[in-house]
């Protein structure tokens, strides 16, 4: 027979160093209680934050990614939870109890308030647009076509569309508990930038000190104060979207390609060409049928394009040729003191300061010169080419005389650069120019003028 007793002590041993046998500390009950410290620390606990997704959040300093609608997992106890939008930082402190599922709402942290936002695009065939929408340079999760939660502020809404269309810029001044809604209409070509309407004065800057008798040259104004040979003329705009860039050459090209350009033997056979001492400044080739961009040239604005053929263009876009109006309203960044796009300084003679824009005698890439850009972003207002507009009737003004196309030269371009954008420059009549291009505008009968 085997003695049990006398294996006992080895048998106690070998169980003690496999672990089957559990010593309880003083005090434990076998199970960890709620609220109570466990042997690797606090207890957890998690946190919804009822706020817009995608924001960069901290939790008492440390980074945390970003929010989202999953909970967040923390310690119980008192944390400071902030985040990072676009309208700046925003905090909130917490008290976090163990095992409970607590929700911090928008309206906890200081500095935080919200809106909501619904961007709905579609392609010129109308099916939606797999756009990305950005506020600034925070991108918006999910704000394509269903209301989402954005920070509330003045803001950039930007819509990057997919490959081959425009894509769409507006700044909004969002407030805070309401909803705002685009519905945009991509279109191929240049980026569009809403300007929101209002009263403006077209014509110079400053006090009217028009005297109707005055007669002079451009030349001679460095001791006449005011402008006495311009006047000025008060003018509700409407809201609408103008093209942020002027159609390059490659986007014109596009048009000749789908077979929509051209094709207008009368108006064509009527259109003076450029001169050929001058014709290598142009960006396309016209002994090609479909003018084709030069190389090295894609990216340049389309000149050398009468009125006529700027308005087919920007009728394949379902656009339009703006007016002259909307022109000077978008140049002058909707401000009539503003002599120039950026603002910017007037002298005697009219012309703008603008010191270092032209460097060569010739066309450059689009927004090649930022420090043109107007205050909603739009580029070479005031540089790299003039530009076509159609000539609309303002109440006291002239109309303009022997115009077939109604389309008027507004701006300047690298070989006239003193030209500002409030001096009307005459009508086009029908004729092609290297010192000419063009960009495309829309109108947006939906929203409403503002002051």
């Amino acid at each position: 027979m085997h003695d049990f007793n006398a294996r006992t002590p080895l048998l106690l041993a070998l169980l003690t160093v496999s672990g089957c046998v559990q010593r309880s500390d003083a005090g434990s009950t076998g199970e960890a209680k709620s609220g109570t410290a466990g042997p690797t620390g606090p207890a957890e606990t998690r946190l919804v934050l009822d706020v817009p997704s995608g924001l960069a959040i901290a939790v008492d300093g440390e980074p945390r990614g970003n929010t989202s609608p999953e909970p967040l997992v923390v310690s119980s106890g008192k944390h400071t939870v902030e985040v990072d939008s676009p309208c700046g930082k925003a905090s909130a402190t917490v008290e976090a109890a163990a095992g409970a599922l607590t929700t911090v709402s928008a309206q906890e942290f200081a500095g935080l308030k919200v809106a909501q936002l619904t961007v709905i695009a579609r392609t010129p065939e109308r099916k939606p647009a797999n756009q990305t929408v950005f506020l600034g340079d925070w991108e918006v999760p999910g704000a394509a076509a269903e209301p989402t939660a954005i920070p509330a502020c003045k803001l950039r809404l930007r819509v990057v569309p997919p490959e081959g269309l425009g894509g769409f810029v507006e700044d909004i001044e969002f407030e805070a508990g309401k909803s705002y809604v685009r519905e945009l209409s991509l279109a191929p070509g240049p980026d569009m930038v809403r300007i929101a309407g209002g009263h403006f004065r077209i014509g110079p800057p400053g006090p009217d000190h028009y005297n109707p008798n005055f007669q002079t040259e451009v030349g001679n104004l460095e001791h006449i104060e005011g402008w006495p040979e311009i006047k000025t003329y008060e003018v509700d705009v409407e809201t609408f979207d103008i093209d942020r860039t002027e159609v390059t050459a490659e986007q014109y090209h596009a048009c000749y390609k789908a077979g929509f350009c051209g094709n207008e033997p009368v108006l064509s056979g009527s259109t003076r060409l450029p001169s050929k001492a001058y014709r290598h400044l142009c960006n396309l080739e016209f002994s090609q049928g479909l003018h084709t961009p030069k190389p090295g040239r894609e990216n340049h604005p389309a000149n050398c394009v009468a009125g006529w053929e700027a308005k087919k263009y920007c009728d394949w876009v379902g656009k339009r040729l703006p007016t002259a109006v909307e022109w000077e309203f978008a140049a002058r960044s909707r401000n009539p003191e503003y002599a120039c796009s950026w603002g910017g300084r007037l002298d005697r003679k009219l012309v703008c300061d603008r010191f270092g824009f032209f460097q060569g005698r010739d066309t450059k890439s689009v927004c090649s010169f930022p420090d043109d850009n107007t205050e909603q972003g739009l580029c070479d207002m005031m540089s790299n080419v003039g530009e076509l507009a159609t000539h609309v009737g303002v109440s006291g003004r002239d109309d303009e005389s022997d115009c077939p196309d109604n389309v008027v030269i507004r701006g300047s371009g690298w070989d006239d650069a003193w030209f500002p954008p409030f001096l009307p420059r005459g009508c086009e009549k029908r004729s092609q120019s290297y010192e000419r291009g063009f960009r495309c505008a829309r109108a947006v009968n939906a929203v409403p003028p503002q002051g």
